[in-house]
């Protein structure tokens, strides 16, 4: 359900397979799955967000406690593709002055860190 790649030695990226809405059983599946990779070797993680439809708070909960496994070694955690919607929600609740939202691709956002 869930993908890391690394870009390169530094910048990983964390996917979902296919659509789907991270909601309860989905955020405890998605925590599990997060302890088995390695982020905390990565200056920078993307979230690509083109396969998320929909997030609730424990889809949110899942994020920040990514940010959390990254910020504590002072790497970035970086939102891309996301719908207008759910960037919203995130304004909202002011999550755009935690994470680093961008109007961008994966490749994008990359190239941008390269």
């Amino acid at each position: 359900m869930f993908e890391f790649k690394k870009a390169n030695d530094e910048i990983g990226v964390i996917s979902l397979v296919k659509r789907a809405r991270i909601t309860g059983e989905m955020s405890a599946n998605f925590r599990k799955w997060q302890e088995t990779v390695d982020l905390k070797s990565c200056s920078t993680v993307i979230v690509d967000g083109n396969n998320i439809e929909f997030i609730d708070s424990m889809g949110i909960a899942a994020l920040i406690s990514i940010y959390k496994t990254v910020s504590a070694k002072g790497s970035d955690l970086i939102l891309v593709n996301l719908s207008e919607e759910i960037k919203k929600l995130l304004n909202t609740l002011r999550l755009d002055r935690l994470f680093i939202i961008k109007n961008c691709s994966v490749v994008e956002a990359i190239k941008d860190l390269c």
